[in-house]
C-alpha cells in the first residue's frame, strides 16, 4: 500500500477515535469514563526482523529467523475509556542485513543478492505515540476490574534516529596468517551510492525519520499491581536507506576513490569479496553456485577476479521498495493506579 494511501487511512481512524473520546456524553471526561481511567508504566524486549533490499519481501519468511537482532523498550500507557488507551514509548532496536546469509537460503532465487554481498546494522531509536483499541469490553471500573484476557491493536506514528554501518572487507594478519574483521563504519559519510558526486543526482539522506507502527497484542493480568503483554507490530517508513542501499546504480570507482578515497569505493561495491566481511567465511562455492543461476561459466571463477564481469557497476544496488522491520515484544507492566476514583461532580 502506498504511503500518501496508508497516511489518509491512519488520519481517517485518528478522527474517528477522536470524535468519540471528546463527544459530549459518553467521551474521554465523562463520568462512566473518568472512573476507568488509570496509568501504567512497563518495560521489555524481543526481537527485531529488517525487510528491505537484503531481506526480500517476496521471501519474508527467511526474515523471521534469519539475521534477527534485539530491542529493549519502555512506555507510558494511560487508559482513557474502556476500550481506548494511549501510549508513549521510546525503543532502542537493532536491525541487520546480510546478502551472504540471506541469499544463501535460497540461491537459485537470490543469486544476484548473494553476489552484491551488501551487509549492514543498524541501531534504532525510536519515539512513538500511539492509540490502542481493546477488542473486549470491560465491565467494572478501574484498575481492579481489568480484564484478566485482553486482545488489542494499536496504530502510531512518530520519529527514529538511525545510523546504518558495516565492516571493511576482511584482512589477514602477516604473521599468523588469521582473519582480521574490520571495524564497524557509519556508511552515510562514505556517500555509497555516489551522493555529492559530480553529475550525481543522488542526495544524501537524513538521520532522523518518521515512522508508523500497525501491532496487534494480548495483555494478561498477573495481580492488581503488574500485566504481561506480548505484541508483534510492523513498522512502516516512508524511506529505502535503513540499510543504505537505495535504487541507483553504483557510481563509478574512480570517481568514488577521487572523491572520497579508497575506503568508500570498498564500502560501495562488496561483490568482489572472496570473504565475507562479517562471518570470516570463503565465499567461492556459493558465488560459483550463484553465477551459474546467472548463465555464466564457472570454470576457476571467484568473487575477486570474475564480479565485476558478472555484476558490473552499471547494475542496480537496490529496488524501489521502501525498507521496514517488525518488532516483537514482551513487556511487564506496572499499575500506578489501583484506585476507583469518584466521579466528576457537576
Amino acid at each position: 500500500m502506498p504511503i500518501k494511501k496508508i497516511n489518509n487511512l491512519l488520519l481517517i481512524i485518528l478522527m474517528i477515535v477522536s470524535t468519540n473520546l471528546f463527544a459530549q456524553k459518553k467521551g474521554l471526561f465523562s463520568k462512566k469514563n473518568v472512573l476507568n481511567q488509570y496509568a501504567s508504566v512497563g518495560i521489555g524486549g524481543g526481537s527485531s526482523h529488517y525487510y528491505g533490499d537484503l531481506a526480500p519481501y517476496s521471501y519474508f519468511y527467511y526474515g523471521l529467523y534469519t539475521n534477527v537482532r534485539w530491542n529493549g523498550t519502555i512506555n507510558y500507557t494511560r487508559t482513557l475509556t474502556s476500550n481506548v488507551s494511549a501510549r508513549v514509548s521510546y525503543t532502542y532496536a537493532r536491525i541487520y542485513g546480510d546478502d551472504n546469509t540471506y541469499a544463501s537460503k535460497n540461491l537459485e532465487k537470490l543469486s544476484a543478492n548473494y553476489i552484491r554481498n551488501m551487509h549492514f546494522r543498524n541501531d534504532l531509536q525510536e519515539f512513538v505515540v500511539s492509540g490502542i483499541y481493546n477488542f473486549l469490553p470491560q465491565f467494572g471500573k478501574g484498575a481492579k476490574s481489568r480484564n484478566k484476557i485482553m486482545p488489542y491493536a494499536a496504530v502510531g506514528i512518530g520519529l527514529y534516529g538511525h545510523n546504518p554501518k558495516a565492516r571493511g572487507p576482511l584482512t589477514f594478519d602477516n604473521t599468523t596468517g588469521l582473519p582480521i574483521k574490520a571495524k564497524w563504519e557509519a556508511l552515510r559519510q562514505y556517500n555509497t551510492s555516489g551522493q555529492g558526486i559530480p553529475g550525481s543526482t543522488v542526495k544524501s539522506y537524513s538521520l532522523v525519520q518518521p515512522v508508523m507502527p500497525i501491532a496487534l497484542g494480548i495483555k494478561i493480568k498477573l495481580n492488581e499491581k503488574f500485566d504481561f503483554s506480548a505484541e508483534a507490530g510492523l513498522r512502516l517508513t516512508p524511506f529505502d536507506y535503513l540499510d543504505d542501499v537505495g535504487n541507483t546504480s553504483y557510481p563509478s570507482k574512480s570517481l568514488m576513490v577521487s572523491n572520497y578515497g579508497q575506503d568508500a569505493a570498498n564500502l560501495s561495491y562488496r561483490a568482489g569479496e572472496d570473504y565475507s566481511a562479517t562471518t570470516g567465511d570463503l565465499r567461492i562455492q556459493n558465488f560459483i553456485q550463484a553465477a551459474s543461476q546467472q548463465g555464466f561459466s564457472t570454470a576457476g571463477i571467484a568473487p575477486s577476479t570474475n564480479a565485476e564481469q558478472i555484476y558490473p557497476y552499471s547494475s542496480k544496488r537496490g529496488s524501489k521498495r521502501i525498507d521496514s522491520y517488525v518488532l516483537t515484544q514482551f513487556t511487564i507492566s506496572y499499575v500506578l493506579s489501583n484506585s476507583i476514583k469518584c466521579p466528576v461532580i457537576k
